[in-house]
């Protein structure tokens, strides 16, 4: 019996973990959906628990098909630009906001201002973060909440995508990688 490997892909819509041999062999396979609310038209939200609540489920369904004890490591992929808002114990100060939300839209501009140009005409923002003059950067929806949401924005201890909230919830410890962090800014 070989070691296993297991990856687990929280999109926008399902939770998706895979148990793979060294191989790259598939051996198991679970899957649970995650609700998307919206609340008024193009705002997008979801409950962090259902992040969790969808990588239990998942990961169980893998883990009833094979030992756990030949699991040896966890990988983790996600919806990006996704915004979780977090306590330091985990829990949301409020829902987080999924990357197809629109609500920034009016401060996106805003942002890009206060943040200049380069000489050569190039908002300053592209250079800074590599990411476009755009509403799909969580930074914009961080930006948006300072403005619209004080006390919430106050009242939180840290801006995680869903890398971020998972890791911390399968270790305890707030950590997530490069690339699923740029987009907060």
């Amino acid at each position: 019996m070989s070691d296993l490997v297991i990856g687990i892909d929280s999109s926008t819509t399902a939770t998706k973990a895979i148990a793979w041999t060294p191989e790259g062999h598939a051996v198991a396979e679970g899957r649970a959906e995650i609700p998307l609310s919206s609340p008024e038209p193009n705002l997008y939200e979801q409950d962090p628990e259902d992040w969790w609540a969808s990588t239990r489920t998942a990961l169980a369904q893998v883990t009833a098909a094979v030992d756990p004890g030949r699991i040896r490591a966890v990988s983790i992929s996600n919806q990006r630009e996704t915004l979780g808002i977090f306590r330091r114990d985990g829990s949301a100060v409020r829902p987080a906001m999924v990357w197809l939300d629109d609500r920034a839209r009016p401060v996106v501009d805003e942002l890009a201002n206060a943040v200049g140009t380069d000489p050569d005409g190039t908002p300053s923002i592209h250079r800074i973060s590599g990411k476009p003059v755009d509403v799909i950067p969580a930074v914009n929806r961080i930006y948006w909440m300072r403005r619209h949401e004080p006390e919430r924005h106050d009242a939180t201890d840290f801006f995680s995508d869903v890398h971020g909230y998972l890791t911390f919830r399968l270790t305890g410890r707030w950590a997530t990688s490069w690339a699923s962090a740029d987009p907060l800014g």
